[in-house]
């Protein structure tokens, strides 16, 4: 891996360092998740990590993956291809994700926000909080299959 690239940010390894124990095998996948932007099965970051010479197994990049789900750092989709998963940023955002290349751009509701505040207290809930993905497909992907 070349050293110009970002590191993963703080809120990610110390919360599943936390839960885990530390290891660079974490930290590299989730590094190679969060430099995607993107959604990616267990299988596609497999096969990131293995091109930049890791030596991870899917075993154990799914078991990354469990850890970091349930440490709350990944939004988790049901995609054709199985599960997939995209690295949250520190503080939250919306996108709109295209279901055919999986490309993404953030967009920001006043008026989504106002109400996703009252929804948790509507129905009982503290300490709620959301990741959005709304989908469909992009203007490229349109075009390559209008041709």
């Amino acid at each position: 891996m070349s050293t110009d690239t970002p590191e993963v940010p703080g809120h990610v390894t110390s919360s599943v360092t936390d839960r885990r124990g530390t290891g660079a095998r974490q930290t590299e996948i989730l590094k190679i998740l969060g430099e995607s932007g993107r959604f990616l099965t267990a299988r596609q970051l497999h096969a990131l990590s293995v091109t930049q010479g890791s030596g991870t197994g899917l075993s154990t990049v799914y078991r990354i993956l469990r850890s970091a789900d349930a440490a709350g750092l990944l939004e988790v989709v049901h995609a054709p291809s199985g599960k997939a998963y995209r690295l949250l940023p520190e503080s939250h955002e919306h996108r709109l994700e295209c279901r055919t290349c999986g490309e993404g751009v953030p967009f920001a509701s006043e008026a989504l926000e106002e109400w996703l505040a009252g929804l948790g207290g509507l129905y009982g809930f503290r300490d709620v909080r959301h990741a959005l993905s709304v989908t469909g497909t992009c203007h490229a992907c349109q075009q390559h299959t209008e041709t």
